[in-house]
């Protein structure tokens, strides 16, 4: 799970809908409310209220989805047969491969019946927000017990879900996993390198410096490549940048620079602590540890780099395990923070408990609302729920003799027709059931993120929740979101400008510290902090 799956949730916006009635050929916003509970009359008559099939007859649903390449034909995953066998539904899959395309979908209003993840733009939203595309739940929910149940169990999650008028216009991605949702990334050091030299893995920040020394001075020999990269960092990125090392000085950056205490929201950026890490970064750089591409590079050139066999490089932070790189021994293993001079406590990054809240939306044009939400409740179930997230039952995962689910890991290349759709889809996989009733053989093995995160990290966590919560939209009014995003580009741009120069050796944290935070108060930081405050405390009076 990464950065893009974390700015999803605060950005996207979906508000808006319309008095779900019975329908036949269209969607009435005049019909009597009562009318959704008349079984008789349920999507003009074809919907049953209970039971299955869904419907009394088939019906076609067009469902749009956001599409990538990693996610091979979507068209053949098995779990489209199976709703329709199960349910009377046939899904017609309309994809939209980037966001130009779904932008135009919104545009133009051409909605299908049913978006799952989408992936549009803020405006996009806005503008179906204004239009009323969206179907409201609320009224649904009698149709849908398991969510219901969901929504009232964790008013925490549900928040996260409402929109200003206390109300829901969609059904989340509920993956709720303790290793996946409280820890962001793992820090990785090549161990293979270290057997070959005789070192151990480094505990103190002089250690880490001096095992990248040794990487670097003995480029050409062993495993290691005449153009090693002894550190690998992708500058300003919340998947695999430098912000961890912040945190093995004890200076938590989720990510951002800003983060919320006791339900404040403070500035980091401003923190003198920040001083030693940047100086810490400044002189790996210097001596050639931190490579200049760190700063330059795209998503697709570091993922080639640490991912690269052999590898290039001898350490880095990612969120999943590296096991594609085992083919030649054992090349990577998790490290745990390191411990820096000034004696504090280091942290590692956690993510945020958090749903995708609108994995699955109705727009208003569907000519079976009802069907559609008992569709989003069938997904619900936690075997359904298992396919849709994994892949196939009896290659992603499987019942075992306990009645409990474990999961697979399988040993070659899963073919199209067994993969799951992950978080571009809906499930609802709780706590309870990673706790109880998933069986997860990976806390048992060594190097595996379940198991890192349960023997290294989880003590490393600060004691208190600090990452920025996802709120609902709309808490600000149009004025002040433009005049936030003017100021959240102009602030973060100067941080990450400056820090990046720093780091590099342009000038001196220490000498010019005074004029960065003058400069910081010049480009609004006050003003910024204000309205960032006013949304979290317009979402703590929707949550009494």
């Amino acid at each position: 799970m990464g950065n893009k799956a974390i700015a999803s949730i605060l950005s996207t916006v979906l508000i808006g809908g319309t008095l779900i009635g019975c329908t036949d050929t269209k969607n009435s916003e005049n019909q009597p409310e009562h009318e959704i509970s008349d079984s008789t009359k349920l999507d003009g008559g074809i919907t049953n209220a209970t039971g299955y099939p869904i419907t009394k007859e088939p019906i076609t649903l067009t469902v749009g989805i956001a599409y990538g390449a990693h996610m091979g034909d979507i068209t053949k995953y098995s779990i489209w047969k199976k709703i329709e066998e199960k349910t009377n539904i046939k899904i017609n899959l309309k994809l939209y491969s980037d966001v130009e395309k779904t932008n135009l979908m919104f545009s133009s209003r051409d909605y299908p019946d049913i978006g799952l993840r989408m992936d549009a733009s803020d405006q996009s939203m806005t503008d179906a927000i204004e239009a009323g595309d969206i179907i409201g739940i609320d009224k649904l929910l009698p149709y849908t017990p398991t969510w219901q149940k969901f929504f009232s169990a964790n008013p925490g999650l549900k928040l996260q879900a409402m929109m200003p008028d206390g109300k829901l216009y969609g059904f989340p991605y509920a993956v709720i996993n303790e290793t996946s949702y409280n820890l962001r990334d793992q820090w990785f050091i090549n161990q293979k390198w270290l057997d070959e030299l005789g070192l151990q893995i480094p505990k103190t920040t002089e250690e880490f410096k001096n095992v990248l020394l040794a990487f670097k001075n003995n480029a050409g020999k062993g495993s290691i490549p005449k153009n090693v990269i002894p550190y690998y960092a992708l500058y300003g990125s919340n998947i695999g940048g430098q912000f961890d090392i912040y945190g093995t000085f004890g200076v938590y950056i989720p990510g951002s620079y800003f983060i919320v205490e006791d339900g404040k929201f403070k500035s980091q950026a401003t923190n003198p602590d920040l001083k030693e890490p940047i100086q810490y970064m400044a002189d790996l750089y210097k001596n050639g540890l931190m490579v200049p591409e760190a700063f330059t590079d795209d998503w697709g050139k570091y993922t080639a780099a640490i991912s690269s066999n052999p590898p290039l490089v001898g350490s880095m932070t990612s969120f999943l395990d590296q096991g594609q790189n085992s083919t030649d021994g054992k090349w990577w293993y998790p490290m745990a923070p390191l411990k820096s001079p000034n004696g504090k406590d280091p942290y590692i990054r956690r993510q945020t408990k958090s749903i995708w809240p609108r994995n699955f939306v109705i727009f208003k044009n569907n000519k079976y609302p009802v069907a559609s939400a008992r569709l989003a409740e069938l997904l619900a179930d936690p075997e359904w729920s298992l396919s849709e997230n994994y892949g196939s039952q009896g290659v992603m995962w499987k019942k075992n003799a306990e009645g409990k689910y474990e999961l697979l890991t399988p040993a070659s290349e899963v073919a199209d027709a067994d993969k799951g759709l992950g978080n571009y889809g809906i499930a609802l996989l709780d706590e309870d059931m990673f706790n109880n009733k998933i069986v997860n053989t990976n806390f048992t093995k060594e190097g595996t993120r379940e198991w890192a995160y349960i023997n290294i990290y989880k003590k490393f966590l600060p004691a208190k929740e600090l990452n920025f919560p996802p709120l609902p939209s709309g808490l600000l009014s149009e004025t002040e979101k433009l005049r936030m995003a003017d100021l959240s580009k102009s602030i973060n741009d100067y941080i990450k400008t400056t820090v990046a120069g720093w780091i590099s050796g342009k000038g001196s944290v220490d000498a010019d510290w005074d004029a960065y935070t003058k400069k910081l108060k010049d480009l609004g930081l006050d003003e910024y902090i204000q309205l960032n405050q006013k949304q979290l405390d317009a979402a703590n009076k929707l949550r009494k």
